[in-house]
C-alpha cells in the first residue's frame, strides 16, 4: 500500500487493540507492547522511504544505509535534546487540553488515554456486547469492504474499479469527523496536479524532476520547522508571537484557521 500509494497506514491503533486484549487492566504494557510494536513498523517504512529515495536519486544502497545509521544516532541526540527543552520551556502550555496556535501535548495526552481505554479498560469498553462493540467489529468489516470492488472488477475490468481503495477513503471519511482537516482538500489538489496532469502529460518533466522536487520540500520543509521551532517558537529563544492576518486569524474572534468553522 505504501509503496504503489504513498498512503501510510497507522499501526498504532491496531497493537493498542492487541496489546489491550492480551494484557488486560494494564495500560503502562499497553504503552510499551505498543510503542515496540507500532514504532517499529513506522521507523522501518521511514527507513524504506529513504532507500526509495536512494534509488530514484542513484545513491548506493550502502552509502543510503550508512547516512540513515548516523541519522539515527544524532537524532536520538537531537530530538533528546530538543524534548527536555520544550518541555522545560513550554510545560503549562502542553499540560493544557488546548493548547495554542503553536503548540500543543494533545498527542502524547491521546496516546495516554488511549493506554487508558486499551490497556485498563478494554474488554469493558469493546468486547462483544458491550458500549463500544461494533469498533472491534470494524476491523473485520475492513476486510469485507474491498471485496465488491473486486467482483466488479473482476466482471467489468475495464471501467477502473480495481482503482479504488477503500481503506484509504475509509481512512479520510473518518478522519474528516476530527480536527482542522482543511489540508485533506489541499492534498487532492496537489496530487491530481502532479500524479495525474503532469505525469500524463508532462511526463518528461515528471520523469526527470518530480522526485526531486519532493525530495526538496521534504527536507526544506523539516528544516524550516526545525528552525522555527528554535528561533521563533519558543523552544530556546523567546516566543515570537505571529502577527494576525488572513492565513493566522486571532482565535479570539472565533474563526477557526482553515475558515471551517466560526463560533456564534
Amino acid at each position: 500500500m505504501y509503496a504503489v500509494t504513498g498512503f501510510r497506514f497507522p499501526t498504532t491503533i491496531v497493537a493498542q487493540v492487541i496489546g489491550g486484549f492480551m494484557i488486560p487492566g494494564r495500560p503502562i504494557a499497553n504503552m510499551y507492547f505498543t510503542m515496540f510494536g507500532a514504532n517499529t513498523v513506522t521507523q522501518s517504512l521511514a527507513l524504506l522511504y529513504d532507500l526509495r529515495i536512494g534509488q530514484y536519486l542513484k545513491v548506493p544502497p550502502k552509502a543510503v544505509f550508512i547516512g540513515q545509521c548516523v541519522g539515527c544516532v544524532i537524532g536520538a541526540i537531537v530530538h533528546y535534546a530538543m524534548n527536555e527543552v520544550i518541555i522545560s520551556n513550554q510545560r503549562v502550555i502542553l499540560l493544557d487540553n488546548n493548547g495554542d496556535t503553536q503548540w500543543s501535548g494533545q498527542n502524547i495526552q491521546s496516546f495516554n488515554t488511549k493506554a487508558l481505554t486499551w490497556g485498563a479498560l478494554g474488554a469493558q469498553l469493546f468486547s462483544p456486547g458491550k458500549t463500544y462493540e461494533w469498533v472491534t467489529y470494524s476491523f473485520g468489516l475492513g476486510l469485507v469492504f474491498p471485496l465488491p470492488f473486486y467482483f466488479l472488477h473482476k466482471f467489468f475490468p475495464k471501467i477502473g474499479f480495481n482503482m479504488i481503495n477503500t481503506g484509504i477513503i475509509c481512512w479520510y471519511l473518518g478522519n474528516l469527523t476530527v480536527g482542522i482537516n482543511s489540508s485533506i482538500f489541499v492534498r487532492i489538489i496537489l496530487g491530481f496536479t502532479f500524479q495525474y496532469f503532469l505525469r500524463k502529460y508532462r511526463s518528461e518533466w515528471f520523469n526527470r524532476y518530480n522526485y526531486l522536487l519532493a525530495a526538496g520540500l521534504d527536507s526544506g520543509t523539516n528544516l524550516a520547522v526545525f528552525f522555527v521551532t528554535l528561533l521563533v517558537g519558543g523552544a530556546v529563544m523567546k516566543k515570537v508571537t505571529m502577527p494576525f492576518w488572513t492565513l493566522n486569524p486571532d482565535p479570539a474572534s472565533g474563526v477557526f484557521t482553515d475558515y471551517c468553522y466560526k463560533k456564534v
